[in-house]
């Protein structure tokens, strides 16, 4: 047996073999809980290792090993190959980002999409409302989308360089569902999905939900590098990966072609299913054809989902998903599982403002509107370094070095009147080389008001040395 010579506090997580209850891996999970959410144990904190932790609690290795599994399945802990386990950064918040309206405060925060163009649909409702068939659309049938309305959405993709059949294509409720409905359909849990480090806020929430680990890969300027998903695939057992080859969210990075080759090859080698999301897929309504899709290098592999959220209107949910003929049965079975059916009404809103013209008079009046949303920002901080595309919906603001956390960074601007979202809600694991605030310019209507609200912004950042 052997002899415990650890002093008081040599280890970052002591828990007392007294106090634990079999089964003690369990117990153990739960007293890491328990200091996690009494502050004890800090986002970030590097836990001791497997074989320390057992010999400083003369407990078998394999109880330990068991009891560090929990607690990642628990999004309590992460671990990095050849440094340790380390705190889950967002163990104790929920970084799921929702609706924040006040008037009192200026909404940097949500990723709204221009809501001043919805009074352009009214016409398309009212017409729609006055069809003498409109009980059609009120029906259980045709769960997966009606056929008219998958034909028009196969047209209106192939405007956006998509091409897909009418056999694979389903309507879902937006692309946040269409997320949910791939991970429920293809992936169990423990399995594990590569992606950027930064990430979409709520496809971490989701995936956490599933129990499906996410496993963090470095990219540049040029998107998520090849050699650091081929080094992950080799030393953890990837089921798939998830990307958004444009406008990344929070990054703003576009995939380069050259990149979206090398990166196919390490996905097809690997067998990797890869989920693409296209969130604002209309930006590239101008440049039909100009880029390498990823579905096209890898057809069998690829599912992709095209949200009209941002294109159109938040409120209405609808999303379109394309798939390869090998995943339909299970990807149309979990959709009918997750909604029972997608809404007829929706999808034929969508529809028709497709065929009317008027769901393109949207999407140029927001390429417009964010062109004048990315000139006032580029004029007010013109001195600092950022994403060159003049036509996102949102910025970002490198950080300096603070020992502040993202949380507090958020209170505090908040404190001022100021809703902003830190990197932090963004990062799937540990992070040592940068912090940035992102910057919706999507949900102040106003341009007046946009301007005098960064102006602000840049005050309080120079004023207290953000940046």
């Amino acid at each position: 047996m052997p002899i415990n010579i650890f002093s008081e506090n040599s280890l970052s997580w002591m828990p007392q073999k007294n106090t634990l209850k079999r089964p003690i891996y369990q117990s153990l999970v739960h007293d890491l809980e328990e200091k996690i959410k009494s502050n004890i144990l800090m986002p970030g904190t590097k836990l001791p290792s497997q074989r320390e932790l057992a010999d400083y609690l003369d407990l078998n290795f394999t109880t330990i090993t068991r009891a560090y599994k929990l607690s990642e399945q628990k999004n309590l802990t992460y671990g990095v190959v050849g440094k340790g386990t380390y705190i889950s950064p967002t163990v104790n918040t929920s970084p799921t980002i929702t609706p924040f309206n006040t008037d009192k405060t200026i909404n940097f925060g949500l990723i709204s999409a221009f809501e001043e163009n919805n009074n352009l649909l009214t016409n398309v409702i009212a017409d729609i409302s006055s069809q003498s068939n409109i009980n059609h659309l009120l029906t259980y049938d045709s769960p997966i989308g009606m056929t008219s309305q998958r034909k028009v959405a196969i047209n209106y993709l192939k405007k956006i360089g998509f091409s897909v059949s009418l056999d694979n294509i389903a309507i879902t409720s937006g692309g946040q569902n269409a997320l949910t409905i791939i991970l429920l359909a293809l992936f169990n849990a423990n399995d594990k999905i590569a992606v950027d480090r930064f990430t979409y806020v709520n496809f971490i929430e989701i995936a956490k939900l599933a129990q499906i680990k996410l496993i963090p890969i470095d990219y540049d300027s040029a998107g998520m590098i090849p050699e650091k998903l081929k080094y992950a695939c080799e030393h953890n057992h990837i089921n798939g990966i998830y990307l958004m080859p444009y406008f990344a969210n929070p990054t703003g990075i576009s995939i380069t072609d050259e990149r979206k080759i090398t990166l196919a090859q390490v996905i097809k080698s690997h067998d990797l299913v890869l989920i693409e999301d296209n969130y604002l897929h209309f930006l590239n309504i101008f440049d039909i054809g100009s880029s390498i899709q990823m579905r096209t290098l890898l057809p069998n592999q690829t599912i992709t989902i095209i949200s009209m959220t941002k294109a159109i209107s938040t409120g209405l949910r609808v999303g379109y998903l394309l798939f390869p003929s090998k995943y339909k049965h299970s990807l149309v079975t979990s959709l009918i599982n997750v909604n029972v059916k997608t809404s007829s009404l929706d999808a034929e809103i969508i529809t028709q403002s497709l065929v009317t013209g008027v769901a393109y008079d949207m999407m140029y009046k927001k390429i417009a509107l964010a062109q004048h949303a990315n000139d006032t920002f580029n004029t007010v901080f013109k001195d600092y370094p950022n994403l060159k595309t003049n036509t996102l919906f949102f910025k970002w603001i490198p950080l300096k070095k603070s020992t502040l956390s993202g949380k507090k960074i958020e209170s505090f601007f908040l404190h001022q009147g100021i809703r902003l979202f830190h990197s932090d809600r963004f990062l799937v694991s540990e992070n040592d080389k940068q912090t940035f605030l992102r910057i919706s310019l999507s949900a102040i209507n106003n341009a007046e008001t946009l301007k005098s609200a960064l102006i602000k912004l840049k005050t309080l950042l120079e004023q207290f040395d953000y940046i």
